[in-house]
């Protein structure tokens, strides 16, 4: 059984341009039903503990051998498939061998085995972690990675409750954002014995948890880093950043990025000025070891610590070049702060267009944030140069009931950005919104003040917009301490020709920012009471 708990060390890979093998020529039926059979049959040896060790250690030589010495590859790769016929590994050191010797014939066979293989997987999963793509070995999730032309940058063993033993792998493409990809290694569990506890569930994860200190013993990164981290996560730092260190050695993004944060907790808790400055640099020295692998959120979280003058002043002006620097590679986050940093000329000259450009490359990753605020960016700077496709993003955030996208909706038709200008489908956005949950203040209270104050011909509903605000402020759980609020609902009496109620409710509205020193409002407050005073109600630029 220890040549069991043996097999799963971690290998540090190079990359690879290896791509996908020939998709489009299929594997023929014995050797798909060689392969299908293979990992049956491969469980069931009476020496299996033994051959899964062996068909490990020969897996590992040539990950470490596939890229220099390809000549090497053909008695490893033939010894493997000798023992495990569906091995990714075996497969991928056939295929390099071959090619190298510019033998066709036989390198399509392997050609054929691995797309059968890769094609199999997906049919059992996705590679999430809730879906992982089931392996026999650790060294067949770096070979599919290498199959898929990524290299592995960085890896974790996981503990689901779908997936007790799962393998978390970061892949490097050769431009673009990095992958995840997770793998499940729950059959390694089966043969293990751990002290009964009366649930099967927690039975499999005591034997993942025992399983993965012992890799970790034997140098093993990825169960560094996952020990790393849950010390990490019980604010047990010191203990950490011993796992997490040992693991960076070896490049895992994963190790570097965590040990950056555990640094940087590490900082806010000292008192020492030096120990505080020693444990900033260490935590800047491992988000740069991460940026180099390729960590688009080490860009965005050092931009973001640079931008704050965390690390002084003078290094400010490095943050809007990471947030770029992200954002080439497609990082929504940094797409979209870049977007607000051009809208409002924060730490750049402000820029509309290019303002635009970002967030509408954010919200092509299909990120619903980036996709609302594209829509808010649209709306309030009335632009001319939206991208229609804004539209139907929208639409899809609205199906999945999201109350926000409706109201932004509203906003696009009342104003006629990126469609034809409708204020009856703007209306019924906005009553859409209101309706999915009539509870949800901040968007009664937009939709409300929208439609009492718009200065959009047609638009304005005010008994719609009063009866909304009265149902929203005279529930049992009315958040009547907000001077926004109570403003929006004296806008809604005043509009409908109750103006001593609305002076009342204003008045509360001054009373309550004054309480909560809300000075950024009280000017607004004030001058909406004189209106009132005067018999007037109010009309503004909506939305």
């Amino acid at each position: 059984m220890r040549a069991v708990l043996l097999t799963c060390v971690f290998f540090i890979l190079g990359t690879s341009a290896f791509a996908a093998a020939n998709a489009d020529v299929a594997a023929s039926d014995e050797l798909t039903k060689q392969l299908d059979d293979a990992p049956a049959v491969f469980a069931s040896v009476d020496d299996f503990p033994d051959q899964l060790n062996r068909l490990m250690e020969l897996e590992s030589q040539v990950l470490q051998l596939a890229q220099d010495e390809p000549l090497k590859l053909g008695s490893l790769g033939s010894a493997i498939l000798d023992i495990y016929p569906a091995s990714l590994t075996g497969h991928y050191a056939m295929r390099l061998f071959y090619e190298h010797l510019h033998t066709e014939d036989a390198r399509t066979s392997h050609d054929q085995a691995l797309t059968y293989l890769a094609d199999t997987m997906s049919s059992k999963g996705d590679g999430s972690p809730e879906s992982p793509y089931p392996i026999m070995t650790v060294n067949d999730a770096h070979a599919y990675l290498l199959i898929k032309g990524l290299s592995p940058v960085g890896s974790m063993y996981r503990f689901e409750d779908s997936t007790p033993l799962g393998y978390l792998l970061i892949g490097k493409p050769e431009a673009g954002l990095l992958t995840r990809t997770s793998f499940s290694l729950d059959h390694l569990l089966d043969n293990l014995e751990v002290k009964s506890t009366g649930n099967a569930r927690e039975a499999r994860r005591l034997k993942a948890l025992s399983l993965v200190r012992l890799f970790a013993a034997q140098m093993d990164s990825a169960a560094q880093t996952s020990i790393g981290a849950y010390l990490a996560g019980m604010q047990k730092h010191d203990q950490a950043i011993g796992w997490l260190k040992a693991a960076a050695r070896t490049s895992n993004i994963l190790a570097n990025g965590i040990l950056a944060r555990v640094y940087l907790a590490k900082a806010e808790d000292a008192e020492d000025p030096a120990d505080i400055a020693d444990f900033k640099d260490q935590a800047l020295e491992n988000f740069m070891h991460a940026i180099a692998l390729g960590s688009t959120d080490s860009m965005y979280t050092l931009g973001n610590l640079y931008i704050s003058d965390y690390y002084g002043e003078e290094n400010r002006g490095a943050a809007v070049a990471l947030f770029q620097q992200a954002a080439e590679l497609g990082h929504s986050q940094s797409q979209l702060y870049l977007g607000h940093l051009f809208s409002t000329g924060r730490e750049v000259e402000k820029d509309t267009a290019t303002a635009n450009e970002y967030f509408t490359q954010a919200a092509a990753n299909n990120d619903a944030r980036a996709i609302l605020s594209y829509g808010r960016f649209l709306s309030a700077n009335h632009s001319e140069t939206a991208d229609p496709r804004v539209i139907d993003w929208l639409e899809r955030l609205a199906k999945d009931d999201n109350s926000e996208a409706m109201v932004v909706l509203g906003n696009l038709h009342a104003r006629g950005i990126a469609t034809s200008r409708s204020t009856g489908r703007a209306v019924r956005w906005y009553k859409r919104a209101v309706k999915q949950d009539p509870r949800d203040a901040d968007v009664v209270n937009e939709v409300a003040w929208t439609l009492t104050v718009s200065d959009v011909d047609g638009l304005k509903r005010t008994r719609y917009a009063r009866r909304i605000m009265d149902d929203l402020m005279q529930a049992d759980d009315a958040p009547t301490d907000r001077p926004e609020y109570l403003d929006t609902w004296a806008a809604t009496c005043a509009a409908t020709g109750d103006f001593d109620l609305a002076i009342q409710l204003q008045q509360q509205a001054i009373v309550a920012a004054t309480d909560q020193r809300r000075d950024d409002v009280m000017d607004i407050l004030q001058e909406h009471l004189e209106h009132f005073e005067a018999g007037n109600s109010i009309t503004e630029p909506a939305p």
